[in-house]
């Protein structure tokens, strides 16, 4: 919750696959000098749970960042089935006038599986209740393996 005086101001909940990442994040996180601003949430997992454990309407915006961990280990992935789960948590959770931000990585082949599913659950959302935008690099790929570019996918809670 925000605005409650002489404490955090809300709070940050961090969610990924590898304790790797969460420590590196964490440690990123405690040395800005604003970082007593908002109580920070580490946790390590899959990020569906997580999300299924937050209060309906509790959280104004949601960021995936899916794919691995760059300089990790690459056969620990977010999977379609797991980030659909999610994103549906996600829904729920946000609150009308909050966001859900999905940067997809199709240049691996469950990351090609992920965007897909991610794409087809986001045009099923209702247009009345959600405002959806996929953005994409449509003259970039990669250079060494002629995938497609990271794409970005907005989602809005409209009421």
């Amino acid at each position: 919750g925000g605005g409650q005086s002489g404490g955090a101001a809300g709070c940050l909940l961090l969610c990924d696959l590898q304790q790797r990442a969460v420590d590196a994040t964490r440690r990123r996180l405690e040395a800005l000098p604003s970082s007593g601003l908002l109580e920070l949430d580490f946790r390590c997992g899959d990020h569906a749970p997580v999300l299924e454990g937050l209060a309906a309407g509790s959280a104004d915006l949601v960021v995936f960042n899916l794919g691995y961990l760059p300089g990790g280990d690459k056969s620990i992935v977010t999977t379609a089935e797991g980030t659909v789960r999610a994103m549906s948590a996600a829904e729920a959770a946000v609150a009308p006038g909050g966001c859900v931000s999905v940067a997809l990585y199709p240049g691996h082949e469950e990351g090609s599986r992920e965007a897909e599913a991610v794409l087809e659950h986001a045009a099923r959302l209702p247009q009345g209740g959600w405002s959806v935008l996929s953005s994409q690099w449509i003259n970039q790929r990669s250079k060494r393996s002629g995938s497609p570019a990271p794409s970005l996918l907005l989602l809005q809670r409209m009421h």
